[in-house]
């Protein structure tokens, strides 16, 4: 009877827990000239999930995935810029039941870069079940959006950029 209450008691902990992932974040998917990245825009948000798209949750987490995810990439070096950006950045969050954490209601995010050019996929990250909706504040998404891109490099000069010793 003892050990059965400690097993339930455990159980009920790990539903409560925040799942921060501690792998990895984003990666390239293929190989990718990085110096030839200098500008991008942002694309959109898909919020998938909620039942009312136009939620105040689902407003907010337009608003801040265009935010901080343009204001990061800025401070990397790469230039905002309109439909001459080299690359796009699409973020997208889902809000769904995971049956393996008591039912826990949890956020899930997905931001990925595309070449403009070829409008194809070169990097992506992905937060699953990154935190449950107990936890949903703006400071929260936040986080999260700078966690999502924190491991996307740093803007490359080109060679006709770099300094001569002349």
């Amino acid at each position: 009877m003892r050990l059965h209450f400690r097993l339930c008691f455990v159980a009920l902990l790990s539903g409560c827990a925040s799942f921060e992932s501690t792998t990895l974040l984003g990666e390239f998917v293929k190989p990718t000239d990085m110096s030839s990245l200098d500008s991008f825009r942002y694309e959109h948000t898909m919020v998938s999930g909620m039942v009312d798209r136009r939620s105040s949750q689902a407003l907010v987490m337009e608003k801040l995935s265009k935010n901080v995810l343009t204001q990061e990439l800025s401070q990397r070096g790469y230039a905002s810029a309109g439909q001459e950006a080299t690359f796009f950045v699409v973020s997208k969050w889902r809000k769904e039941i995971n049956l393996s954490a008591a039912e826990a209601v949890r956020f899930s995010l997905i931001v990925e870069l595309y070449d403009t050019a070829n409008q194809s996929l070169f990097w992506r990250a992905q937060l699953p079940y990154i935190f449950n909706a107990m936890q949903w504040f703006d400071t929260r998404v936040s986080q999260t959006l700078r966690l999502a891109i924190q491991n996307f490099p740093v803007h490359m000069k080109k060679a006709s950029e770099l300094p001569t010793s002349d």
